[in-house]
């Protein structure tokens, strides 16, 4: 998994001496690829449309288009010989040796095919991926014992075990059975402050974005009752599971709850889209207009439909895109044609640090938008 100071570093590298940089994304799921040979297959594929592409966009030299092949080649080799799976869903590796980059990322979760080849990394498609993930805390509880899991992107990681011993449940009547009764529930009560006590010292320490709780719903009440108001501002969700459950079945319900999360904000945000655009003050909609702000550094969210492409402008003196004049609106200088400058945009935004969204074709908000649409930060 890419660290922050990584992307950081990718996304500020940009190639000196004008030597073409590769971003490929390779999606290695088994359930799309049950073979080998076919991730290996869909690579040369994209390998071969690169190599016959990358000289006419970029307009390389020989000495350019021999490094660019010899970054391809080591690609290739590097997946065909040495790349072993072992549970990876996605390859990500971005290459430009001749300035020193040589970044290989397996990932556990999915991504769409595409190899770019341009001037500098190709991060966006990365950091979206990324974006629709929060690090996620996961408390698993019962009466006795307590586990905690730390969440993000498809992977999970047991951190810690707290375990209490705490009386079983008599049968026996009378007043020893109220006593002992009552004394259980303490215990039970005590062992549920010293998780969540557990979790708050973890969340000072690491911090985490959201909160997943794996109770019974018989004993739900009495956690929520001792949990940090900081933690409950954070829940995600529960669910019921057994103590001694595998991550594997413990990553499956949060990633339930996450999917679950991500429909809800995409669905807010659409449905408030057209109000927004309406009203003019933080939205932004249409190629030309969504540019226009981008350009201005303006943009905290930038919404795409799925699908939407066109060709465009950028400037190769100060990188400003545009779809319909042909100087640049900055410098005055000749934009250059670029086969899509919709993904330059989703680029142009990352490196901004405004977040990326690809929303589902057909929505009505995002169709009238014109396909594509910016809140503003101002």
């Amino acid at each position: 998994m890419l660290s922050a100071s990584e992307i950081s570093s990718l996304r500020g590298f940009t190639s000196n001496d004008q030597v073409p940089v590769v971003s490929l994304y390779l999606n290695v799921d088994g359930s799309r690829y049950p073979t080998r040979a076919d991730y290996e297959t869909e690579l040369s594929y994209l390998i071969s449309q690169a190599r016959k592409s990358a000289a006419t966009k970029l307009g390389l030299s020989r000495d350019q288009q021999t490094r660019l092949d010899s970054d391809l080649s080591s690609i290739g080799e590097y997946v065909n010989l040495e790349f072993q799976r072992n549970g990876t869903r996605a390859l990500v590796i971005f290459a430009c040796r001749a300035e020193g980059l040589w970044q290989v990322s397996p990932l556990k979760i999915q991504v769409e095919n595409s190899l770019y080849v341009d001037w500098k990394p190709q991060v966006a498609p990365l950091v979206e991926n990324l974006s629709a993930y929060s690090h996620i805390c996961v408390m698993l509880t019962n009466k006795e014992t307590a586990r905690i899991f730390s969440v993000y992107a498809g992977e999970i990681t047991e951190r810690t075990e707290i375990l209490d011993q705490v009386l079983k449940h008599h049968e026996q009547g009378g007043w020893e059975q109220s006593k002992l009764q009552r004394r259980h529930g303490l215990q039970v009560r005590n062992h549920l402050k010293k998780a969540c006590d557990a979790t708050m010292e973890y969340f000072k320490k690491e911090g985490f974005e959201r909160l997943v709780a794996g109770v019974s719903d018989e004993l739900w009440p009495e956690l929520e009752r001792v949990l940090h108001p900081y933690l409950n501002q954070r829940l995600l969700g529960r669910f019921p599971v057994d103590i001694n459950a595998p991550a594997d079945e413990v990553l499956a319900k949060v990633a339930e709850l996450e999917e679950q999360k991500r429909q809800r904000e995409e669905s807010s945000l659409l449905e408030s889209l057209g109000p927004e655009l309406n009203s003019g003050r933080i939205y932004a909609g249409g190629l030309d207009d969504v540019l226009a702000v981008l350009n201005q550094r303006r943009v905290d969210l930038l919404l795409v439909e799925n699908g939407y492409a066109e060709p465009g402008k950028r400037c190769p003196a100060c990188n400003t895109l545009e779809f319909g004049e042909e100087v640049c609106p900055v410098c005055g200088g000749a934009a250059e044609h670029i086969g899509d400058v919709v993904e330059e945009a989703k680029e142009l935004a990352v490196r901004q640090d405004a977040t990326v969204m690809t929303v589902p074709p057909g929505h009505p908000a995002i169709t009238r938008a014109g396909h594509i649409a910016a809140r503003l930060r101002y």
